[in-house]
């Protein structure tokens, strides 16, 4: 083989060899600009809206509870909540529909929002009912009952007592119940009414809803606000006077023909 067919034999195998070498280079460089956007891509974060503790069902939303929460994009799913379409804070009084773990994407149908339906239903406690009252401002101490509270409810009526004198009878029918809403006003809020409220909706037990609901036909139905403060229960006593009052005596009179006498007996 003659010398030049050697070195251009030598030529075109270092050409290829460094062909071949640009080309690994560029696909290298190529496959790992990929690499760098996908992984761009994923580290790309968008804020949902997440659980800011355990909730469970039935619970009211307060301010705190639920909060903004980075995310990656390519882990979203249609139905998160994005930051910038709704005020968190329009979600408080919420009520939640279905257990959430903190930090838990929040969707929109895990929550029951003020004024939806279905929002009082998910408010009862579970074996409990709703029962609405029509009431007055004098009936509901001025209007300061609000939801949240708890009270006794108290039934007056008219009657006669001896010689036919008009008395009003007062008596309590059941003791220490919810206060769920005042008119439209939901447990949720905690607020005093603005207005003299017309309706008050309690939690009752099955029991206690019929007692009411009898109670109102027969006569006049008024709230007893009671203590959110904690401690030795008040119990009235009998007055002092009551206390100390001797023992009643009976006067008999025994007649025998003209004789008349007089025997006291001590009542026990």
């Amino acid at each position: 083989m003659r010398l030049r067919d050697i070195v251009g034999l030598v030529i075109a195998l270092l050409l290829a060899i460094g062909i071949a070498f640009l080309t690994r280079i560029f696909l290298t460089k190529e496959e790992k600009q990929k690499e760098k956007a996908e992984a761009q891509q994923a580290i790309e974060l968008n804020k949902i809206l997440v659980a800011g503790k355990n909730l469970k069902e039935g619970d009211i939303i307060h301010l705190g509870d639920l909060k903004w929460e980075s995310w990656p994009v390519l882990a979203m799913e249609p139905t998160f909540i994005k930051q910038g379409i709704l005020d968190i804070q329009s979600l408080t009084g919420s009520v939640v529909r279905t257990h959430i773990t903190r930090g838990e994407p929040v969707l929109s149908d895990y929550l029951i929002k003020p004024g939806e339906k279905g929002i009082l239903a998910a408010l009862i406690s579970p074996g409990m009912r709703a029962i609405s009252i029509d009431v007055t401002a004098q009936s509901v101490s001025s209007g300061l009952i609000a939801p949240g509270d708890h009270v006794d409810v108290i039934q007056s009526k008219s009657g006669q007592g001896p010689g036919g004198v008009p008395i009003v009878e007062s008596r309590t029918i059941v003791k220490n119940v919810k206060v769920l809403a005042v008119d439209l006003e939901l447990a949720s809020t905690h607020e005093k009414p603005k207005t003299t409220p017309k309706v008050v909706t309690l939690e009752v037990t099955p029991a206690q809803a019929e007692k009411i609901s009898a109670a109102a036909k027969e006569g006049a139905v008024s709230l007893s606000l009671k203590s959110i403060k904690k401690g030795k229960v008040y119990e009235e006593t009998p007055a002092k006077e009551e206390q100390e009052a001797p023992h009643k005596e009976n006067l008999i009179i025994l007649r025998r023909g003209s004789e008349k006498s007089e025997i006291q007996v001590q009542e026990q």
